[in-house]
């Protein structure tokens, strides 16, 4: 999925962790803060151009699930 890919390549800029998987979970394994979800948000919008909130990351709380979440807002 190409939303995931890119995905992984922007949380690159914001963790140390080297193996992102669809199952890295944002706060548990990728250790991100309030702020790198902010600036996350806002990269996001910039690449995907889809308005994400900070709180659609309670919602969605891995990678793939983001990823999956961010396809289906593109499409409509």
């Amino acid at each position: 999925m190409q939303e995931f890919t890119q995905l992984v390549e922007i949380l690159e800029n914001y963790v140390e962790v080297e193996d992102i998987s669809p199952e890295s979970n944002f706060r548990a394994d990728l250790e991100m803060s309030s702020f790198d979800t902010m600036c996350l948000v806002t990269d996001v919008k910039s690449v995907f151009g889809v308005n994400l909130k900070a709180t659609d990351f309670v919602d969605y709380k891995t990678v793939g699930e983001m990823a999956e979440y961010i396809a289906s807002i593109r499409t409509k």
